[in-house]
Order: C-alpha cells, then structure tokens, then sequence
C-alpha cells in the first residue's frame, strides 16, 4: 500500500502577490501583513525545496505524516533501487522512492535546488532573523532576483543561468524574468533593493552578449 497522496510541498508564491509587495513599497505603503505573507511563504517554499533537494542527493527523505505532526522523522533512502520502499519506523507511512519523485515533480516542477540552493540556504537562515520591516524586504529582494549559477571549467569564472524565482514563484521562466524587470522603485525605497535591481540588470545584458 503506497501513501501518495500525502506527499505535499509548501506551493510556489503567486506572482500577483510579489508585485503587490513592489508596488506597495515604491509608493512608500507600510504593509507589513503582506511583507510577512510573502515572507514565510518563501520560507515554507525554500524549506520544500531544500528538502527535496536532500532526498535526491543524499537519499535522506523526511517523512511527511510525521512533519505534519510535528516530528522530523528521516528515512534513508537506498539509493541504488530506483523502486526502493521508503518507510518511516515511526508511523508506518510508506511510498516507493519513483512514486515519491515523481508525484512531487509533478505538483509543483522546480523543486530542486540546483545552483541556487544556497541561496535558498541563506534565505532560511537569514528570514527568521529580521527584526524590522526593511531588513524583511531586504531579504526577500535579494532571494528572487538571485540567479542560479554553473561552472564551465575549473579556471573560469561562474556565469549566470536562470533566477531563482523560478523554483519560488508560479508561472514559468518567462513570466518571472518579465515580472522582475518590470519592478520599479520609489524614493523610500531601501538603497539596497535599488543596488539588488541594477545588478539584476547587468546580469540580464551579460547573459544576452553570451547568446
């Protein structure tokens, strides 16, 4: 007996709400219930993602039905059966590992790190650690306009490939480059966000001269 249809993830952030989240600070509106809604939304996202992420590379699987309960229960996975049985020791619950990837690529695609998985790291660590509304926007700026990287060779510099928003926020990669370039900032904007949208720019024309 397999449990699928317990296998759930923290849903990508809608980007109607990112773009309320930019409107509002441009125009210098103190929205904090939106700031934390966008906020611990990327939080439970990078949290899926980091753990799926872990179950892939390392065959350490969280076990669900626990998490639900509020208990962390790791399954080790054997990483050399494609079909191996995940089961917890704890609350019987049980799914074949090609199951559990597959139903979870196919909720909600863009759930493995890649590249940018330290950045996803960085936002977990950092997030719960602000303590005012700028320091929130901040780190939220900063994580969707992070770009995934990849080394060619060892003696040449990393070079840009996509943002991580895409594995953050719905639509597809076109919808979130289009989102992120239409961003516009007003003059109580956080230096940093302006910096953070300039870099996010010459990445942009970087990456276009490579094509």
């Amino acid at each position: 007996m397999t449990n699928r249809h317990e296998i759930l993830w923290s849903p990508r952030v809608s980007l109607a709400k990112i773009r309320q989240f930019y409107i509002k600070e441009a125009r210098g509106i103190c929205d904090d219930e939106l700031i934390e809604e966008v906020g611990i939304g990327l939080l439970a996202r990078c949290q899926s993602i980091i753990e799926f992420t872990e179950a892939c590379e390392t065959g350490r699987v969280r076990c669900m039905r626990c998490a639900r309960q509020g208990q962390s229960t790791i399954i080790q996975r054997n990483m050399k059966k494609p079909s191996a049985l995940l089961q917890c020791p704890v609350c019987a619950w049980q799914v074949r590992w090609r199951i559990y990837k597959s139903e979870s690529e196919k909720a909600d695609g863009q759930l493995h790190g890649g590249h940018a998985l330290d950045a996803f790291t960085r936002y977990m660590r950092v997030y719960p650690k602000c303590q005012t509304r700028e320091e929130k926007i901040i780190a939220i700026d900063q994580l969707i306009h992070e770009f995934h990287w990849f080394l060619i060779k060892e003696n040449q510099p990393a070079k840009a490939n996509k943002p991580a928003g895409v594995n953050l926020l719905q639509g597809n990669i076109r919808d979130v480059f289009n989102l992120l370039n239409e961003l516009t900032y007003g003059e109580k904007t956080p230096p940093e966000l302006i910096a953070r949208k300039k870099w996010w720019l010459e990445q942009q024309k970087k990456k276009a001269g490579r094509k």
